[in-house]
């Protein structure tokens, strides 16, 4: 038997003549005993579809979408359609009565809200991450999977089913993880976004209770950076903050001094970048 290859497009029911490959982005397969096999495809936008007729009798078919579209489809002839890139089923039917259906399915998106790209997170390494999923009207998120991964490790952490698409990470060690995010929506789609963050940041400050000598004020400072400006603040309201003292930390701890005032006074410390 002779075989052949025709391409055809189907842009709301106007045909042309393409030079397409020979394959698709998915086959469907006609018989006069079983039909179309799948029955069912699910395509991204602007991908396309091939039809073959294998009929083991020699019987030729007609596929029809509708009233502007159809083509003949000899025995052992193939014939491939490229699709709108807009969502939707686009149901069809041959002469023999046989059904079928080219599901046309935009991708999910997703956006991981929680912790922000490039954010440095507590050295405690443990955090929550939050995504937003959502998709088309016509569709639906199937689930959310979350992954974490550090140099060439990628480690699963958990699988999503219904939203708040979200979970807590615990424990990590210092150091710079990938974030991950997979949508994955009710046709197979998928959507994956990622992010990078560092867990382990900055020591926290502490301002120890201060102590009177010699007629001053005396704070102990811990968990400074060494070679950063810390700047000590007064304030009488908590509102207003006035600087009293600058200093450039000269190691993780040091002793700062300050005059006494009337009144009641509170002190913060702050290290500035």
């Amino acid at each position: 038997m002779k075989k052949g290859f025709v391409a055809f497009c189907l842009f709301t029911g106007l045909m042309l003549l393409l030079p397409l490959p020979v394959r698709g982005d998915a086959t469907v397969i006609w018989d006069s005993d079983d039909g179309f096999s799948p029955a069912t495809v699910v395509i991204g936008p602007g991908e396309t579809v091939t039809w073959w007729n294998y009929d083991p009798y020699g019987f030729d078919v007609t596929v029809t979408f509708n009233s502007a579209f159809h083509f003949d489809l000899p025995d052992y002839y193939g014939q491939q359609v490229s699709f709108p890139t807009k969502a939707g089923t686009y149901t069809y039917s041959s002469n023999w009565g046989d059904h079928g259906s080219v599901i046309v399915n935009l991708p999910p998106t997703i956006n991981i809200t929680t912790p922000s790209d490039g954010a440095t997170l507590p050295a405690s390494g443990t955090f929550t991450i939050q995504v937003d999923a959502s998709d088309t009207a016509d569709d639906s998120i199937s689930d959310v999977q979350f992954f974490l991964g550090t140099g060439d490790t990628t480690n699963a952490l958990v699988d999503v089913f219904s939203a708040p698409y979200t979970t807590t990470v615990t424990g990590l060690a210092p150091g710079t993880y990938v974030v991950i995010a997979v949508a994955t929506d009710s046709h197979g789609a998928q959507t994956t976004q990622s992010i990078t963050v560092t867990v382990g940041g900055a020591a926290a400050i502490n301002l120890n209770t201060p102590r009177l000598s010699a007629g001053k004020f005396l704070f102990d400072v811990a968990g400074l950076a060494s070679g950063k400006t810390n700047v000590l603040q007064t304030s009488t309201n908590l509102i207003s903050w006035q600087p009293a003292q600058t200093n450039i930390a000269a190691s993780p701890t040091m002793t700062l001094t300050n005059a006494p005032a009337s009144g009641t006074h509170f002190y913060r410390l702050l290290q500035l970048p």
